[in-house]
């Protein structure tokens, strides 16, 4: 070996013992450092002001009750508010919408009142309410109990919610049998200009 080598060797060998060194004593000091108590203890402080968390087990607090008793009240049913029964002179069914050509009277055309009877039509959703005559001249179709002008079924709902529940309901005619007597009384009974 020439003098370069073992220079270069000698170096070398200086490099490694002092790093070999330097580990030892880093590691020997950080565990002679944990192993120097001899105890550990838990949750105290380490000498940098760290402590380890508490290991007390969990204890949940007791459920708690704002005021009123402990038993538990039944809740009241329901009320659903609903339209009232149909009587003698109306009735409940859905109304869709038709254009007449005819428009000079208010046409709605329903089987289930009568002919020419001015009806009242309400929409059970939002309590809207109209008026046309029943003319029965259009045929009403299946699944839908009448038949309204278009522009009268506009002032009760919107033609896209066609068929709409409604009510319907009419006056019924009343036939006055004193007609006839006071039509008699008057026609026999004749006055003056001067009263007698």
């Amino acid at each position: 070996m020439n003098a370069f080598d073992r220079r270069r060797i000698a170096v070398v060998s200086l490099i490694t013992v002092s790093v070999l060194a330097l580990v030892w004593v880093f590691s020997s000091g950080s565990s002679s450092g944990n192993d120097a108590s001899g105890t550990t203890c838990v949750g105290c402080p380490d000498s940098a002001g760290n402590s380890a968390p508490s290991t007390t087990e969990y204890q949940p607090h007791p459920p708690l009750f704002v005021g009123g008793d402990n038993e538990v009240t039944p809740l009241d049913p329901v009320t659903i508010a609903t339209a009232p029964e149909p009587n003698a002179n109306e009735f409940l069914t859905t109304a869709g919408f038709v254009r007449y050509s005819d428009i000079t009277v208010r046409r709605c055309s329903t089987m289930l009142a009568p002919e020419s009877a001015l009806l009242t039509v309400t929409n059970v959703d939002n309590g809207q309410s109209t008026k046309c005559t029943n003319t029965q001249g259009i045929g009403v179709p299946p699944g839908i109990g009448m038949v309204i002008h278009t522009d009268i079924f506009a002032e009760i709902g919107d033609l896209s919610d066609s068929p709409l529940p409604v009510r319907v309901s009419w006056e019924p005619a009343v036939v006055d049998n004193n007609d006839d007597n006071n039509n008699n009384d008057s026609s026999t009974t004749t006055t003056d200009d001067t009263g007698n």
